[in-house]
């Protein structure tokens, strides 16, 4: 069974992004980055996938986040996940969101939502 999990907060500090989680339905300590990303062009979300023995966990971070996502992208920092006292790298997030954002980059398939919410906050200057 796959299950969502809702970043409720994104903030950089020591040189890496946090982004927040306020209950996962297993224990960090058992999940595994999957290194890869998906997007959601209807809740305009991205989607980093962790996993466990039995399912997969979707790391779903909405637009309100991506400012953040941006700055960390820019500085090429690390991306982290914590809920509670537990955290784990999400290990090539950069590199995968790099690359999500070059291929939604001027393309329709997307949805024109989303190709205008990533146009504005990863490529206006």
């Amino acid at each position: 069974m796959n299950e969502k999990v809702i970043v409720q907060r994104a903030e950089r500090e020591g040189g890496r992004l946090w982004l927040y989680v306020n209950d996962a339905p297993v224990p960090l300590a058992r999940v595994t980055p999957k290194r890869h990303m998906l997007v959601d062009s209807d809740a305009l979300a991205f989607a980093y996938i962790l996993e466990t023995d039995d399912r997969f966990l979707y790391v779903m971070v909405p637009k309100p986040w991506w400012p953040e996502l941006k700055a960390a992208l820019d500085a090429r920092e690390p991306v982290w996940l914590r809920c509670g006292e537990a955290a784990v790298e999400l290990e090539q997030f950069g590199d995968e969101l790099s690359y999500l954002l070059e291929n939604i980059r001027g393309n329709a398939n997307y949805g024109e939502a989303l190709e205008q919410a990533v146009q504005d906050v990863f490529f206006e200057q």
